[in-house]
């Protein structure tokens, strides 16, 4: 019988994969055949994310992650003008891989290396801005890219381009990545910032 070595790093990154997908699971996403109103997902008052998580998966090199969304009046919402520019977040992706990413330290991958769009309520222009929230390497880049109004449907997009390294959100300017990695799980819709929903909101997410 051969045997065959495994490097005790190789054994420890194959070991959070397999703890992280248990744990994807196990918070997992409810189906949507299994919702009467599927397309909208809901965030209860005091809460970050839907519970349980919805419209979340697995993903193997990603090209590209989009949805058509529409905010309603639920989304209209008071914080403070301290946390007023504070973006939400509403599709997205988190890359998973060995590089600075040690599941056990409680930081989620996403905020290792991930892209996601974020929204929040522009109470100026009554609208709501649109930007990209990017973390690389554990650093944030986020800014500004569009605006949508209420009850509209918006197709945002994320696109991700491993030859160049770079992540696209909405059409704006590219943000360069460092990682190699390919596997990657969706992240779902999130309230804050770090203040939790005032009241109950409601996205409609088409994928």
């Amino acid at each position: 019988m051969h045997r065959f070595f495994v490097p005790a790093r190789l054994q420890a990154f194959v070991a959070s994969i397999f703890l992280f997908g248990i744990a994807l699971l196990m918070n997992a996403c409810v189906p949507d055949f299994l919702v009467p109103d599927a397309d909208w997902v809901v965030i209860e008052p005091g809460d970050h994310e839907p519970l349980p998580k919805r419209k979340v998966g697995i993903l193997f090199s990603p090209g590209e992650v989009s949805a058509t969304v529409t905010f309603d009046s639920s989304c209209i919402y008071d914080v403070g003008a301290i946390d007023e520019q504070d973006w939400n977040k509403v599709i997205g992706l988190g890359f998973v891989g060995s590089k600075d990413q040690d599941i056990t330290t409680g930081i989620p991958p996403h905020q290792i290396d991930g892209a996601r769009v974020g929204w929040r309520w522009n109470p100026q222009r009554g609208r709501i801005d649109l930007g990209a929230y990017v973390y690389v390497e554990g650093k944030l880049t986020s800014f500004k890219i569009a605006e949508t109004a209420l009850n509209t449907p918006t197709k945002l997009t994320i696109k991700i381009d491993y030859n160049k390294k770079l992540y696209q959100i909405l059409g704006g300017q590219p943000v360069p990545f460092t990682h190699n990695k390919t596997f990657a799980y969706k992240t779902g819709l999130y309230f804050g910032g770090n203040q939790t929903a005032p009241h109950q909101i409601r996205v409609k997410i088409v994928e």
